[in-house]
């Protein structure tokens, strides 16, 4: 007859990656503390009171979430010169960071895992007002607009920003409407993007 060793402290297994107290109780686990278990789509910290029952409300805390990234994606992109081409997308010429390579210098960012993003955009109107959309292309929908940047008149800022939910392979761009991005080698035309929380699934 095969022995339980599972309660003298010999490692055990419950076939995943536990989601509990009870499934690190499980797994033998005694001592109480803070500990790391998957969630629906992050790793929670949990603090487990393994003196307490399993139905005791002390048993198992919340006490937040664990920011994990399995790839770091950011991106900072700029132009050196003026764009006046109407409706359509804005590249850039110099990429001064861009972590995950997830940034196309022909203005289209593709994200590379499913999460949680941040981006924002300034620029310079040149001698006329000037408008520009971001917008978003997904599996299933076209690219549409998520919002957009207006600067009125001469040598005004023209901003945006947006956090968005995006599934891996979404794209993102900037599409100028009308005007002028107004530029030279000051640099004032900037867009930066980071992956703020990525999804993590079972």
């Amino acid at each position: 007859m095969k022995k339980d060793t599972s309660a003298s402290g010999a490692a055990s297994s419950i076939g995943r990656i536990p989601q509990t107290c009870d499934d690190l109780q499980k797994i033998g686990h005694r001592k109480s503390g803070l500990f790391s278990v998957m969630g629906n789509k992050t790793v929670d910290n949990v603090y487990c009171d393994f003196t307490k029952p399993i139905n005791d409300a002390g048993f198992q805390k919340l006490i937040g979430h664990v920011d994990v990234k399995a790839t770091p994606i950011y991106f900072y992109a700029q132009r050196s010169s003026d764009f006046k081409t109407p409706n359509t997308v804005v590249p850039f010429d110099l990429l001064r960071l861009n972590v995950g390579n997830a940034m196309n210098t022909n203005g289209v960012f593709v994200a590379p895992t499913s999460g949680k993003y941040f981006f924002t955009f300034s620029g310079v109107s040149d001698r006329s007002n000037v408008r520009l959309d971001l917008q978003l292309k997904t599996a299933t929908v076209d690219w549409s607009r998520i919002t957009q940047g207006i600067g009125t008149g001469e040598y005004q800022t023209c901003s945006l920003q947006s956090t968005l939910q995006l599934a891996k392979g979404d794209q993102i761009r900037l599409i100028l409407i009308d005007g002028i991005l107004h530029d030279h080698a000051h640099h004032y035309t900037n867009f930066v993007g980071q992956l703020l929380e990525e999804d993590i699934l079972h």
